[in-house]
């Protein structure tokens, strides 16, 4: 599997690495740049090329939903996880309409590593 580059938005460094813990564990190459702020979010979108954004729901300043509709404005083929321990079946239902891939409670992110989250964005996007 080739490596994936993986842009996590997130303002809490012990959550992007236990989030970065299960793709180790499960032996997921990857590369990450971690943003927690709007301006970053977007150079590194730009400059990064991701394959895939996982990104909590709320931070001072910055919000999941700013980003992933930033991400949508720039493609609609790079899969937008969340990441969030307060994201709520409604708030879960919503995001999925709104164009959010998938979501992962940050209690449960081995989910991280299944299938349809994050092992074959690559492909999803060099197919």
């Amino acid at each position: 599997m080739p490596r994936i580059r993986v842009l996590q938005v997130e303002d809490s460094p012990l959550d992007a690495e236990l989030v970065l813990t299960e793709l180790q564990a499960d032996g997921i190459d990857y590369e990450v740049r971690l943003v927690d702020d709007e301006p970053a979010f977007v150079e590194t979108l730009r400059a990064f090329k991701p394959d895939i954004v996982l990104s909590d729901l709320s931070m001072p300043g910055f919000s999941g939903q700013r980003a992933l509709e930033l991400l949508r404005g720039h493609s609609a083929d790079i899969p937008f996880i969340y990441v969030s321990a307060t994201l709520g079946e409604e708030a879960a239902i919503a995001a999925l309409r709104e164009g959010a891939t998938d979501y992962i409670l940050k209690q449960n992110p081995a989910r991280c590593t299944r299938p349809t989250s994050i092992a074959p964005a690559p492909m999803r996007r060099r197919s």
